[in-house]
């Protein structure tokens, strides 16, 4: 495995001219994922098509009818977009994450120029749109419509003319299909912002400030098997960045983990927690290695802990409280 993927990162897509190459992203124009395109580290000069859905953007990388994509990962306020995970998990065999960009999201109500004055009764969006701006939709008794993208209801929107129809949307939609913006910053949670992935087939080569991101899928569960492999990375010094877990989708509690590290699979010694943790009884899937984004390349989870949480100098005097306060309940 190892020999396969270091020949395949030295084939980077960095390492290419992208003037006569094709990118496709999750559209249609006028979503974030459009707007990511901007944000590339390297600007793409080659054919840009939109397609409808995040499988259709890995098929068409992975077939080889477009060089690179472009699709959403994960948003701060919603967590890990699934959709694109199961793509890259489990109908993926050769996509590779080349680079993570990180989009602001704001929401705007978007009405046309013709009925900017009428107030606004009803609203077309994305669900997940909505779900960031629940708090303005409720204080404005807004009927919800859903669509299959904020651009799209940006184009509905355009197109129907209607007094009192607005659309929830990013300000590119806005633009991109002439729409007056009669509303910024709608969402619950300011600040929010969306990871994208650039995927394509090659792997990335080493910048010296990587992460790499990894499928671990025990084959034989036991106790304490998922605990000695995040050991194998622990006493190599190497940190992770994140770890979650998908259902295999075959029966309940059977799980895959997605864990990314520091470092870049080139590495030796990233390359030696990766054996190790092939050797305790699990599989391993390469998503990536790629540079690391420095606006998520840190972590300050104390600006925003759940309520109710509580920290070392408190934990023992709470759940002393918490078990009395059980022994308690009348039965």
């Amino acid at each position: 495995m190892i020999l396969l993927l270091s020949k395949l990162f030295h084939q980077s897509l960095s390492k290419k001219t992208v003037s006569n190459q094709k990118l496709v992203y999750l559209g249609p124009p006028g979503t974030f994922t459009h707007a990511a395109i901007d944000l590339m580290t390297v600007p793409w000069s080659g054919e840009i098509v939109a397609e409808k859905e995040v499988s259709d953007v890995v098929f068409a990388v992975e077939s080889g009818s477009a060089d690179a994509g472009l699709v959403p990962l994960e948003n701060s306020v919603e967590g890990d977009v699934l959709s694109t995970l199961d793509e890259l998990i489990f109908r993926a065999a050769q996509c590779f994450i080349n680079e993570e960009i990180v989009v602001p999201i704001s929401f705007v109500l978007a009405v046309p120029s013709s009925t900017k004055n009428a107030p606004v009764t009803k609203v077309l969006t994305h669900p997940h749109a909505a779900a960031q701006c629940k708090e303005f939709i409720k204080a404005n008794k807004i009927e919800v419509e859903f669509t299959a993208s904020t651009a799209d209801a940006c184009r509905i929107v355009a197109e129907r003319k209607e007094a009192g129809l607005g659309a929830i949307a990013a300000t590119k939609g806005a633009d991109t299909f002439g729409l007056f913006v009669k509303q910024t910053r709608l969402e619950d949670f300011a600040g929010g912002k969306t990871r994208m992935a650039l995927i394509s087939r090659n792997l990335s080569s080493p910048t010296g400030h990587d992460k790499t991101t990894l499928v671990i899928t025990p084959v034989a569960d036991r106790n304490g098997l998922l605990s000695d492999i995040l050991t194998c990375f622990a006493k190599r010094d190497i940190g992770l960045t994140s770890i979650s877990s998908r259902p295999l989708k075959t029966r309940l509690g059977e799980y895959t983990f997605m864990v990314s590290a520091r470092g870049h699979i080139g590495e030796p010694t990233l390359q030696a927690a990766i054996m190790d943790v092939s050797n305790l009884g699990a599989a391993v899937k390469v998503l990536g290695s790629y540079p690391m984004n420095p606006e998520i390349s840190s972590a300050r989870v104390g600006e925003s802990l759940p309520p109710g949480s509580v920290t070392s100098d408190v934990l023992k005097e709470w759940v002393e409280r918490l078990v009395k306060a059980a022994t308690e309940v009348p039965r």
